[in-house]
């Protein structure tokens, strides 16, 4: 196969067309060229080449020299246009990390029965919505240890699954005193401490713990069914329990 012929698979993949790709050899080939000279050598149709030729200098696969006149086009060489193309795809394939897991936890909801284990230790997730799924599914139905900082983890949903755990089991909740009005008028039988400043927030039951950190206006959520940081997490929560004041209701 030739070098061209796999050069335009490896185009369509990163968003080249046909053209980007002849011009971009013709300068591997020939070295610095002005655009006339890229048109003619590459075949490329003179009415487009100085728009495909600035299309790969914004890419990173090609520089210029303005000085000249006519300016002149360089190739960058193919290592360092290879280096980018997999910084591309290693870069898309991270941003999608999020979405796969959500995306996992769903099914795992789905299929409960048919899912038995899991190879990863821990999820990280980013987001408001993938940290709320993370929070519904370490609930179960069991006692509860809530650290909760963020007004925004303490929505209707979550008050509501919280209320009905508390009927038949023991729940803990710690807030910060800036949402202690939020929560006030839950029931007396689930216990509420309030601290001055809690650094991030957690949900700990029996379907496992969240670790919840929100960074700017986004969030950052750990979530992990692994007895140890599950117990981590416990003794952590205990510390901050035992150095908290319980809210006057």
């Amino acid at each position: 196969m030739s070098i061209e012929k796999r050069l335009r698979e490896l185009a369509r993949l990163v968003g080249l067309t046909s053209y980007d790709i002849k011009a971009y050899i013709a300068l591997v080939e020939n070295g610095p060229l002005t655009a006339r000279d890229v048109a003619l050598r590459a075949s490329v149709p003179s009415s487009k080449v100085y728009s495909i030729l600035h299309r790969l200098y914004r890419l990173g696969f090609v520089e210029i020299d303005d000085k000249k006149r006519p300016e002149l086009f360089y190739a960058v060489s193919p290592a360092d246009v290879f280096n980018r193309i997999t910084q591309r795809f290693a870069d898309y394939v991270n941003s999608i990390k999020p979405l796969i897991d959500s995306l996992q936890l769903m099914y795992e909801s789905a299929y409960r029965g048919k899912v038995t284990a899991q190879s990863e230790v821990l999820y990280v997730v980013r987001g408001l919505d993938s940290t709320k799924e993370l929070v519904v599914k370490s609930m179960g139905y069991g006692n509860m240890d809530i650290a909760a900082p963020y007004i925004e983890l303490l929505d209707h949903k979550i008050l509501s699954l919280i209320e009905e755990i508390s009927r038949g089991n023991d729940v803990r909740l710690l807030v910060s005193q800036d949402i202690a009005n939020h929560v006030k008028d839950l029931p007396p039988r689930i216990h509420i401490r309030i601290r001055d400043r809690l650094f991030g927030g957690g949900f700990i039951g029996i379907g496992g713990v969240v670790l919840i950190i929100k960074h700017g206006t986004d969030y950052i959520s750990l979530y992990s069914r692994q007895d140890y940081i599950i117990d981590i997490a416990k003794t952590y929560f205990n510390y901050l329990w035992s150095s908290s004041e319980t809210l006057q209701r």
